[in-house]
């Protein structure tokens, strides 16, 4: 598990900087254009497409949806596409094709590519999962609020499985890139408190560590 631009590298040679994180790439225009907006960040874990719709019908205005990975293939109301995998993406993406959605989703990721337009080159930190840096993006956009779906950060199968993968548990694992993928979430969230607030989890790990939508919704009153 590579973990991309640790924190101390600094803001040297970075093209925009917002909310405590610096980069390049072509996304400055970005920055700040989801102010106000709640954001929903769609993981690939099994129970995912009814975890969202519940959130949807909870909310009083429609949020803007983050699929990862494998999920924007059929996430047919997704605004933006996330993944860390910038290859894949191309591949997702073509299968999408082949399941007709009524929008095109605007597709990000870490490397430019052809069919990649939002790069976000050299983001510091860059988190180790791609649901994570979904939720960066969406903090770094301006979300007031992110809710995860589909990301308990453990141990889980993905929508597509019939069991949890065996050789990483996204953070609750027993192996060395479980526990680094863990002490980077929670350094983070030390570190930018504020950011660590808008976020809620649907179920999981993280739904203990952010909490839960309804807690946020009970906070804002």
């Amino acid at each position: 598990m590579t973990i991309r631009n640790a924190a101390s590298m600094g803001t040297y040679g970075a093209t925009w900087t917002s909310r405590g994180y610096a980069g390049t790439g072509n996304v400055a225009h970005l920055i700040g254009t989801l102010e106000g907006r709640v954001a929903i960040v769609a993981g690939s874990a099994r129970g995912v497409f009814a975890e969202v719709e519940d959130v949807k019908r909870q909310l009083v205005e429609a949020p803007v949806v983050f699929a990862v990975n494998e999920v924007g293939i059929y996430m047919s109301d997704a605004e933006h596409w996330i993944s860390l995998h910038a290859d894949n993406l191309g591949v997702w993406r073509a299968a999408r094709w082949l399941h007709p959605r009524p929008t095109d989703p605007q597709i990000h990721s870490v490397d430019m590519r052809p069919h990649i337009q939002h790069i976000w080159s050299n983001l510091t930190p860059c988190f180790a999962l791609s649901g994570y840096f979904a939720m960066q993006i969406a903090y770094i956009m301006g979300a007031s609020q992110i809710i995860l779906c589909g990301c308990p950060g453990m141990p889980w199968p993905r929508f597509f499985e019939a069991c949890p993968r065996p050789d990483f548990g996204y953070g609750l694992g027993t192996n060395g890139n479980d526990e680094g993928t863990r002490q980077q979430l929670e350094h983070e969230m030390k570190r930018l408190p504020d950011f660590k607030a808008v976020v809620r989890s649907t179920r999981g790990w993280t739904h203990n560590f952010f909490g839960g939508p309804e807690q946020w919704q009970h906070s804002q009153r």
